[in-house]
């Protein structure tokens, strides 16, 4: 078989007139950012801003706190000295995140994540006697939370411009964030707890300025591919279907072995001892899923989960 040359000429397709590079430029800023009376405004933000809040909700949803509502609340301009006053006592976490030219910081009360720790443990949230340090439990809880929120942030600019943020820096203290200086302009979105014994907590993201005002140059993220309303339907409701699948999740704490002598002469109110290891493994349907350390809170034991075992299509 031999195949002929279309003898339609197609028309020749209309030549774009070149761009310059100032207009790209400014076609780029447009989305990321724009100059502003005054300084700078950063449109692209209020999209981010609206995505986290989202996912922040989900997330202090399921440590425990089902009714928690998240308020995203005006952002502004404040320098870095100002913003560590205002957010102390805290918990700090910074993040690398190229292509942004600076880190981005998250921070949140410290009574905030005393509350979610006594929660997550089966608590009511209630709150102790005040004291600076955290228990080795509880940091290693704010370390978990920021890498949660750390992955949350970047969903949050996917759509938008490609960043990974990378969990460097949990503190208490905010002299510890290296590369942002006192008089540094950060801009600062809030977003306010509300519902139950977390209302009124809040967590706050902060971008130093001149970061931002770097991203113009960078490539905005290819936008999703587009789905029609009937794919959209269907791929919504078989993930909502998956998520309320139930698995049995199982912990072994302890398996003590007997004599068979004392098996046989067991009576009522004897006692078994038991060894309860530090870490101790979770399966869930019965293949291994993660390894956790026994805790308790307000009488209600409980398992912080520590590692997830690699290969898990959790990870």
């Amino acid at each position: 078989m031999t195949s002929k040359g279309n003898p339609f000429k197609a028309p020749k397709a209309p030549v774009a007139k070149p761009v310059s590079d100032a207009a790209a430029d400014d076609a780029k800023a447009s989305l990321l950012l724009r100059k502003a009376e005054g300084g700078y405004a950063f449109p692209l933000l209020d999209g981010v801003a609206n995505q986290f809040a989202r996912s922040l909700r989900e997330l202090i949803r399921a440590l425990g706190a089902p009714t928690v509502q998240v308020e995203r609340q005006a952002a502004e301009v404040v320098r870095f000295a100002d913003w560590t006053a205002a957010s102390a006592p805290a918990i700090f976490w910074r993040y690398h995140a190229p292509p942004l030219k600076g880190p981005v910081l998250l921070a949140g009360a410290r009574p905030l994540i005393l509350q979610l720790v006594d929660i997550f443990y089966g608590g009511k949230g209630q709150l102790g006697a005040e004291r600076e340090e955290l228990t080795d439990a509880e940091e290693r809880f704010a370390a978990r939370l920021g890498r949660d929120m750390g992955l949350q942030l970047a969903a949050a600019w996917d759509d938008k411009l490609a960043i990974a943020p990378e969990l460097d820096c949990v503190t208490g203290d905010p002299a510890k964030l290296a590369a942002v200086r006192a008089d540094d302009e950060l801009y600062v979105q809030r977003f306010a707890l509300r519902g139950g014994k977390l209302d009124g907590r809040v967590i706050t993201c902060a971008y130093p300025v001149a970061a931002l005002r770097g991203i113009a140059g960078a490539e905005p993220a290819p936008e999703a591919r587009e789905m029609s309303p009937a794919d959209a339907a269907w791929t919504a409701t078989l993930s909502g279907a998956l998520k309320e699948v139930r698995l049995p999740v199982r912990s072994v704490l302890a398996r003590p072995e007997i004599s068979l002598v004392k098996l046989l002469g067991l009576e009522v109110g004897d006692i078994i001892p038991l060894t309860i290891p530090r870490n101790v493994p979770v399966t869930v349907a019965g293949r291994s899923f993660a390894a956790g350390s026994i805790g308790e809170a307000n009488g209600n034991a409980a398992i912080m989960i520590e590692h997830i075992e690699k290969g898990s299509d959790h990870e």
